[in-house]
């Protein structure tokens, strides 16, 4: 009778575990090529498309082997513990392949555990078996992502039987209460293949910059990232560093629409958080440099007449400000309320539009007070008001559109 999915993994489990313990630590020496490329898609979310170069070596194919159908699970990378968001894995030829369920990939990490267990044993003269039984719970809170108190955990393990320190099961337990292995279902490893997954994930924002997690980094001979920056924003500066220790592992062109890099990992280095810091910027031309010629031209327009004119005098021509009315709220409605924008250049642009309303709506109130003869001293603090909000958001998106960068690409033959 033939076994069901279920069952072929269970007495697989061990030999595949075998092998992934091998495959797992020499991540590099594989997997030949990894590519990725980032797609923002929102302020929140980016599309992280992966493809991967990997020959799995001739001795450890048997034990990767699924079922008598050629099947075998091909350990493709490794991912944090967070939910799948359009997940999604093809071959080379873009045909769709399964991958093992949770529960599948627990049973593996489990066999994973107790074998380096055992290997870190050897030679002990603690009670393999009493060990083994102790450490049971501890495996198992590892295996339900539960990462309470782990290291504290293991010590206690290691203190109780006089072990001296679990190296190998440390490192094993923390990867995996933290990530889980991606098993890829593939019937033909006797040759090189390339496989591409891709899935969204949330990133962080601090201080400006963007944070993306690169694990995979390390997961290659050789990693090559990009970032598909959305249109109208350019990165300014993209750093590949380990977040541990602040170390730059690699840097982008500045000011690109499409920055690339490339890193080869020192076998011999470790790297404790690997991540990629982007500092976008919108681009010159697409708002901020319009918003500050409109805003200065708006200061040009209402400082002048504070300064010389007698404001009561003109109060009783109407004409110059209900033209400045109508200008200034023509001009608020083609650069403020835009809908065709991508929502990250939308919060990047938040602040210099409430500027450029702040500096619309002065001059508003200052063109009102003046088109409807208001008191004396009404007029004149509604123009010191909008003298000073136009000359200060003038100011402002002046600094900002110097600073920004202008439309730049980088020509294809730059691309590594």
């Amino acid at each position: 009778m033939a076994a069901w999915p279920g069952e072929e993994i269970e007495e697989r489990a061990s030999d595949i575990a075998v092998a992934a313990d091998v495959l797992l630590r020499r991540q590099a020496a594989w997997r030949h090529r990894r590519v990725e490329t980032l797609r923002v898609l929102s302020h929140e979310e980016v599309r992280r498309q992966v493809s991967v170069d990997f020959t799995v070596p001739e001795e450890y194919r048997d034990l990767l082997c699924l079922s008598d159908a050629g099947e075998h699970a091909v350990p493709l990378g490794v991912l944090h513990k967070r939910p799948l968001v359009h997940f999604d894995l093809r071959d080379e030829e873009q045909r769709a392949l399964p991958l093992l369920t949770a529960d599948q990939g627990r049973a593996i990490s489990r066999e994973l555990l107790y074998q380096v267990l055992d290997g870190d044993l050897a030679g002990a003269d603690a009670d393999p078996e009493a060990v083994t039984l102790a450490a049971g719970p501890l495996i198992e809170a590892v295996l339900a992502d539960d990462e309470r108190r782990l290291e504290d955990r293991i010590s206690e393990l290691e203190r109780d039987h006089g072990l001296a320190r679990l190296d190998e099961f440390r490192a094993m337990a923390g990867l995996l209460s933290r990530s889980f292995v991606v098993w890829a279902v593939v019937v033909d490893i006797d040759r090189r293949r390339v496989l591409k997954f891709a899935l969204d994930q949330r990133y962080t924002q601090r201080g400006g910059l963007t944070f993306y997690d690169t694990p995979g980094c390390t997961e290659a001979w050789s990693y090559h990232v990009e970032i598909d920056v959305p249109a109208d924003v350019r990165a300014r500066t993209t750093t590949l560093s380990d977040n541990a220790t602040g170390a730059v592992l690699a840097s982008g062109d500045r000011d690109a629409d499409r920055p690339a890099l490339y890193f080869s990992a020192d076998a011999a280095q470790t790297y404790a958080s690997p991540g990629l810091v982007v500092d976008y910027g919108a681009e010159r031309w697409r708002f901020l440099a319009p918003a500050a010629i409109v805003a200065a031209v708006i200061a040009l327009v209402v400082l002048p007449p504070w300064v010389f004119a007698d404001l009561h005098t003109l109060a009783g021509r109407a004409g110059p400000a209900i033209g400045l009315v109508l200008s200034t709220s023509a001009v608020f409605s083609a650069l403020v309320l835009r809908t065709d924008e991508h929502p990250m250049l939308r919060l990047m642009l938040v602040r210099y539009r409430l500027c450029l309303v702040a500096c619309t709506i002065a001059a508003l109130f200052a063109a009102a007070a003046l088109g409807f003869q208001a008191r004396d001293w009404v007029i004149e603090v509604t123009w010191a008001v909008a003298a000073v909000v136009a000359a200060g958001s003038a100011g402002i998106l002046m600094y900002a559109a110097m600073r920004a960068p202008s439309v730049r690409s980088r020509p294809a033959a730059e691309l590594p």
